[in-house]
């Protein structure tokens, strides 16, 4: 059977009864106008199928008499869905009614259900969710048909609700939606509700600022349009009742009914009034109702004097009339409504309680009620439900953030979320039991498109999407492309997704707004070297890009991939030339001042890239590049400022300064301060080739020479002139090379001494993944590992392309604790020359206990040596609290890096690690003779060599 969709310029009629709900024919209005956006033509919407030959029958099982005629006469079977949760039917029926030959039924188990099977048509049509909000134009066809293999019936959703926070909406999206809307309008929410509900979503807290979301509509109007789309409306998790925190200020009052204190002790009537106002004028629309009570402006209830149980009492006394008053107002009208308890910041703490004091965990008050867990606000999954609460009655939800606005150092502007680190969060989430609500900080949801439909697509299919598929992250982005981009060539979309996957790495790595000038170190490990040549490539293929799509696609290119990746990139460069100025002005080195000039072009890329998004589409998104995002000095940004441009004057003779690639001691060489510089790469096995730099201190160019007698050693340039920086390449025979030999760089004014340091002229025979020490140093990434053996119940796994290097390794289930007897493990072999005391880093993936209260650790055992139990957290951590610094540095730097203190025999040595503690992701191991062999760096020394 063959359906006619769209043929010879004529469509097929969509049928939709009087019984439909007007929410569903709105949609279906919207996916008319699809289908006219692909096709050129626009379905006619009728009553019914009279005079239709081939018709598109749209209902909603209960409320479609035309389905049930059609399952009575046996023509369709909705058995599949009845009864179930968001579910469709899509499929086609022959001869379903008298004179009608073949129709495409379109059935919804309720009324998201329908709608998102006309979404689900959308789809077919190759139509982007970002349609509306990302200017996403499908391609053209102009003929549509369906056959029986499109017939498709959906599952039930994997978490109950699934949704986005609108969140710090000012400067950008506040700026945007008055300037456009007026406000936070209906007209405004509508594009909002549309775009949620074609990700699969179905629920909202609304922007919050400085808006009221049941008074803005105007009045009523946006819980009304959110009420008929089937969007369910909650509140943030210090807007309890169905009331907005903007509400309450205009409200309040001496002479106001509600009184004018946002206290419970002092304003107890005046409370409950306003509360049970608020329920009563919206609990007839579909919400999930916000329980309990935080203090004015995000803070805590009570002062610092309180006790934790004058706290919990008090939460208790709240809660329980809260729920009486949603007894008495909102369910004779609606029935029984989800709530939600958002233990969030210091409410956590009164959910668990201490050992002195029972927490709320215990309570029956909250039986029923959906219990909503938060991550540390940048990504790293706190307190997770323990085995004995997950049976909770009501269930779990997640509150997630791809914006924060808060401490160390807030990020509101472009993405810089990882689809791996949000991956392993998430389906950590889940594994814990967390499947009825996900909800997360998007900010202005402009730039957020991409790890929002992920996220969004995660909480519908987790079956696809969840911890049975470790290569999702990969698989998404180019699903992704696909989607977005179907019209590009092949090669484009391979370059698109090299820009995707490569810009979220180095955002991930650190956030644009938490860059400083000394973030990757100009010198050590030439890291700032590769981190720009790696950034330089994207813009690459960014510009080549730009230059070739199409241009109908080149407003959603600009929205969705251009300028958050040019964006991030442009400010990671403008803090890495801020780098390279600040070093080479303090060694007097002319080249600050191109440097500096590098700088300035960064700066006015920034704002250039800002003015033209702002005008792209006759300003369209005017007002929601307006974040800042460079240079913040406080978490917020208060008093940020541009990196400092330093400039140097030239010295008034020739000198030079000199220092071995990747280390950075400098010298000019002279009778006093002159100094030898150790060229160590050659002390790893398998490198033979390093370099020096050159760079002119002085007004004129400084010519050199380079003196060697030493057999094997070669170089790229011996004779030269220094103009700026120059960068000589030597390669040495370690088969020839006598020891610590040593060549001389001689120009008028200095000599610079370099010291050959080589090691392994011949390569000794270890087993496969034995690691060869470097000259009192190894580094390794953690795949790496020469044994890998499972545990009892669970075992290490590579997570790929996670973490801030190459990938993590992390134990699998990701709920399983182990005892080192139990555990899984992996081994390590280093062979060391020389037995003696080393310090091994651990360098592991962001993360905090997964139980309250408790710590996190790994085993290791050296060798035939004891298993130690190494412990990753500080006395006093406190996850999510800008006052805790290790917390801070943690989530700044992506890392965490636990020193032990080991006994390495010499020869080839084992390092087991067994993982203890859910949560441990194993990403870097790098073990140092002496500290002073560790340079200061922020990505770590890269993996040293180890044996095939």
């Amino acid at each position: 059977m063959e359906f006619s969709f769209v043929k010879g310029g004529t469509a097929a009629c969509w049928i939709l009864e009087r019984e439909a709900y007007t929410g569903v024919a709105k949609i279906a209005k919207k996916v008319c106008g699809d289908t006219q956006l692909v096709t050129g033509v626009c379905p006619e919407i009728r009553l019914n199928p009279a005079g239709c030959a081939a018709p598109v029958i749209i209902g909603t099982l209960a409320h479609s008499p035309l389905l049930q005629q059609l399952e009575q006469a046996g023509k369709a079977d909705f058995s599949a869905i009845r009864g179930k949760w968001e579910t469709f039917s899509f499929q086609l029926v022959s001869k379903p009614f008298a004179g009608v030959e073949q129709a495409l039924v379109i059935a919804g188990s309720d009324k998201r259900g329908t709608i998102y099977g006309l979404f689900h048509l959308s789809e077919l049509l190759h139509v982007s969710p970002w349609v509306r909000f990302g200017d996403a134009v499908p391609q053209k066809q102009t003929k549509v048909t369906f056959t029986e293999k499109d017939n498709f019936i959906s599952k039930e959703p994997s978490v109950k609700y699934r949704g986005f926070f609108i969140n710090d909406e000012w400067p950008a999206f506040g700026n945007w939606t008055f300037a456009h809307f007026g406000g936070f309008t209906a007209e405004m929410y509508d594009m909002i509700f549309e775009t949620l509900l074609r990700l699969k979503g179905n629920y909202l807290w609304p922007a919050m600022w400085t808006s009221s979301f049941t008074l803005d509509g105007p009045g009523e109007e946006n819980a009304r349009l959110a009420d008929e789309y089937g969007v369910v409306m909650c509140n943030s998790h210090h807007e309890p009742c169905l009331r907005h925190s903007e509400e309450w200020d205009k409200v309040r009052g001496e002479n106001s009914p509600y009184g004018n204190e946002w206290n419970y002790y002092t304003n107890r009537e005046g409370l409950l009034r306003y509360w049970h106002d608020g329920l009563q004028r919206s609990g007839k629309y579909e919400n999930v109702i916000t329980i309990g009570m935080r203090g004015e402006r995000d803070s805590s209830m009570l002062g610092p004097d309180a006790t934790l149980k004058q706290n919990i009492d008090l939460l208790k006394d709240i809660i329980t009339e809260q729920r009486r008053l949603i007894t008495e107002t909102v369910t004779p009208v609606s029935g029984e409504m989800p709530q939600m308890l958002a233990l969030y910041k210091e409410v956590e703490a009164y959910f668990y309680g201490d050992k002195s004091t029972p927490g709320l965990k215990d309570w029956d008050g909250l039986d029923g009620v959906t219990l909503m867990l938060c991550e540390d606000n940048f990504g790293n999954m706190r307190t997770l439900p323990t085995e004995a609460l997950r049976g909770h009655r009501g269930g779990w939800g997640m509150y997630y953030h791809f914006d924060y606005h808060g401490g160390p150092v807030s990020y509101e502007w472009v993405n810089s979320s990882y689809l791996p680190k949000v991956w392993d969060q998430m389906t950590e989430a889940y594994e814990f039991g967390i499947r009825d609500i996900w909800v997360v900080n998007v900010g202005d949801l402009k730039f957020q498109e991409y790890p929002l439909s992920f996220f969004m697509d995660l909480a519908y299919d987790y079956e696809k999407w969840g911890s049975k598929n470790l290569n999702a992250p990969e698989e998404y982005l180019q699903s992704w492309v696909q989607r977005e981009f179907r019209a590009l060539p092949p090669r484009q979309k391979t370059l698109l997704a090299d820009v995707m996957r490569g810009y979220t790495k180095l955002s991930h790595n650190r956030k644009p707004e938490a860059l400083r000038p000394d973030t990757y170190h100009p010198v050590h490990y030439a890291e700032a070297e590769r981190v720009l040549r790696q950034a330089e490539g994207i813009k690459e293929k960014l510009e080549f890009l730009k230059q070739n799509v199409p241009q109908e696609l080149l407003p959603e290119f600009w929205e969705l991939v251009y300028y958050p990746a040019m964006g991030n990139l442009n400010v990671l460069e403008l803090n890495l030339y801020a780098g390279w100025n600040h070093f080479a002005a303090e060694v007097g080195a002319t080249i600050a001042n191109d440097y500096a000039e590098a700088m300035k072009a960064c700066l006015a890329r920034d704002r250039a890239l800002t003015e033209t998004f702002h005008h792209l589409l006759g300003g369209k998104w005017n007002g929601m590049g307006l974040s800042e995002h460079i240079g913040f000095t406080h978490w917020n940004d208060e008093d940020c400022r541009y990196p400092v441009q330093m400039s140097v004057e030239p010295a008034g003779k020739p000198r030079l300064v000199g220092y071995v690639a990747g280390e950075g001691t400098c010298t000019s060489g002279g009778d006093w301060t002159g100094k030898p510089l150790l060229m160590r790469q050659f002390l790893e096995a398998g490198i033979n080739t390093g370099s020096f730099v050159l760079l002119n201190a002085s007004a004129a160019p400084v010519a050199f020479t380079v003196d060697c007698d030493v057999p094997g050693v070669t170089f790229s340039k011996t004779v030269g002139v220094v103009s700026k920086r120059e960068e000589i390449q030597v390669t040495v025979n370690k088969t020839l090379l006598p020891k610590d030999s040593s060549f001389t760089v001689r120009y008028t004014g200095g000599n610079l001494r370099f010291v050959l340091c080589a090691d392994y002229a011949v390569l000794p025979q270890c087993p496969p993944k034995t690691f060869l020490e470097a000259g009192g140093l190894i580094s390794i990434e953690a795949e790496h590992f020469a044994a890998c053996r499972p545990g009892n119940g669970g075992a290490f796994t590579v997570l790929p392309a996670y973490g801030k290097t190459l990938s993590g390794v992390k134990a699998l289930p990701c709920t399983a604790s182990f005892t080192p007897k139990t555990a899984p493990c992996l081994d390590y072999a280093v062979r060391t020359t020389g037995a003696g005391v080393w310090t091994a880093l651990f360098y592991s993936a962001p993360a905090n206990p997964p139980e309250s209260g408790q710590n996190l650790s790994f085993g290791l055992q050296v060798n035939h040596e004891e298993t130690q139990t190494v412990t990753l957290l500080p006395e006093g951590y406190d996850a999510g609290n800008p006052a805790c610094a290790p917390w801070c540095e943690m989530v700044l730097d992506q890392i965490r890096v636990t020193p032990c203190r080991v006994s390495l025999q010499d020869g080839i040595n084992t390092l087991r690690v067994f993982a203890l503690d859910p949560g441990f992701t194993l990403e870097k191991i790098v073990l140092v003779r002496s500290t002073d062999r560790l340079l200061s760096s922020y990505l770590g020394p890269q993996e040293t060599y180890f044996c095939e």
